[in-house]
């Protein structure tokens, strides 16, 4: 007997997918296991299985179509098998679930009744037109009063600039300088419609010649560009309600400190000459400063539950990654045990992942933190919106040479920003302040990170 298949939630927060490809043609056969489709929802690309044997009878949604979840996207059954009453049916409930919930509209081709005649629109009688004499003229519309004074409108007697008068705008007409008019008149150019680039839309000479010249050149001024709406994806969704509640409903701070990085500098360049194909970034020594500075101080490795606050036994830091569809947080796990190499090595294949949406939901689920870094592209320092469940996030910005005062006498280090952003009902002010001290010391000190500090 024929089955529709539902799309079903291949992440725990979806809501909607994305059909991104259909991986099986209408009458296919497949085993249990099969994968049916690719399906993009609120975090990557995943794959969507059929759990039974058969063949592959309709496929009801096209590709880049977004459904909700449990929606019927597919039909599938035995080979021959007569399934068209039920392909119809899921059509149908499709349709509703696509339309809002609306009746699906009547099938095109679809006969009229019999014997039913077309409405007719009643013809509304005209309207009697008032007669008009020279005893009793019609009144007129008070909208269409012009008030005047000493035979000049009112609503242009304060916008003229004095010995205008006479040049003015008259009611219907345009304002324009005597200068322009009579430019207007020798280049043939009519001014009605024109607005020109004056005070208040007077029209000008050089507007004139501007106008004349574009016409005598055999083409018209470009027309500014349309607007373009951008179809929102079930990630981009996500992000705009997820960041809308956490920007509305967690108290949040800042604190930021500038940390000196020029032992920071030594250690990357000792590194990209000892191991020159591991490729560690500052990013990546950053995220193994932030792995021990939250095993120092446990509180900012913490979340909020309305059981109570949580403090991780595991640090598992996410990585802010920039995707065509937003941004994505892939988690490096145990953060404070691994050294730069290991966190550049996991880094770079979980930013690749991100990138081609093929992360699975444990690789960006569960940080216990979050770092955002900016710095590679030119921004100094910026503001975070919290990541939960973490309580707190970093955002880093450019490393740069700066001048600096070392015992009173002036010379150029290496500096950057950090910006931390912290949920006050976990992180109070010194916890922060805690916090950022014992980044500011690994560092600072990097080699102390090497024993274990």
């Amino acid at each position: 007997m024929a089955e529709i298949y539902r799309l079903p939630a291949v992440s725990p927060t979806m809501e909607t997918g994305l059909i991104v490809a259909w991986r099986m043609e209408v009458g296919q056969a497949f085993e249990a296991g099969a994968v049916l489709a690719e399906v993009g929802t609120d975090k990557a690309t995943m794959e969507a299985e059929i759990f039974e044997d058969g063949v592959l009878l309709a496929l009801l949604a096209e590709v880049d179509a977004e459904v909700p979840v449990d929606a019927p996207i597919a039909v599938y059954g035995a080979a021959g098998e007569d399934a068209a009453e039920v392909i119809e049916a899921a059509r149908a409930e499709l349709a509703r679930l696509l339309d809002g919930g609306a009746a699906p509209a009547e099938p095109a081709g679809a006969p009229a009744p019999a014997d039913t005649p077309a409405p007719v629109a009643a013809e509304a009688p005209a309207p009697e037109a008032p007669a008009l004499t020279r005893e009793a003229p019609a009144p007129a519309d008070a909208a269409d009063v012009v008030r005047t004074w000493r035979g000049r409108p009112l609503s242009t007697l304060f916008l003229e600039p004095p010995g205008d008068a006479g040049v003015g705008r008259p009611r219907g007409g345009v304002r324009a300088s005597p200068a322009a008019r009579k430019a207007a008149r020798e280049a043939g150019v009519d001014l009605a419609g024109l607005r020109g680039s004056g005070p208040h839309g007077r029209v000008l000479r050089a507007d004139i010649e501007a106008r004349a010249a574009g016409r005598t050149s055999g083409h018209a001024a470009a027309p500014p560009p349309a607007d373009r709406t951008i179809k929102l994806t079930p990630m981009r969704r996500t992000i705009a309600k997820r960041l809308t509640e956490v920007h509305q409903q967690v108290p949040a701070f800042t604190l930021n400190i500038t940390l000196d990085m020029t032992a920071m500098v030594s250690l990357r360049a000792a590194l990209k000459d000892a191991f020159p194909d591991d490729r560690v970034s500052y990013n990546d020594l950053l995220m193994m400063a932030v792995g021990r500075a939250l095993r120092a101080v446990p509180e900012a490795n913490a979340s909020w539950t309305d059981q109570g606050i949580v403090e991780h036994g595991r640090v598992d830091v996410g990585m802010a990654v920039a995707v065509d569809a937003g941004l994505i947080t892939p988690v490096i796990r145990d953060c404070d045990r691994k050294d730069a190499r290991a966190i550049a090595a996991e880094a770079r294949a979980l930013a690749g992942k991100a990138r081609s949406g093929k992360l699975l939901p444990e690789e960006y689920q569960g940080n216990t933190f979050t770092v955002s870094n900016l710095g590679m592209l030119g921004i100094t320092r910026f503001t975070a919106i919290l990541n939960p469940p973490a309580s707190a996030i970093l955002a880093v910005g450019a490393l740069e040479q700066r001048p600096v005062v070392n015992e009173g006498a002036l010379s150029v280090g290496w500096r950057m920003d950090v910006v931390m952003t912290c949920d006050h009902r976990v992180i109070d002010g010194a916890v922060g302040a805690r916090f950022l001290q014992a980044l500011r010391r690994h560092v600072e000190a990097p080699g102390l990170m090497a024993f274990g500090g």
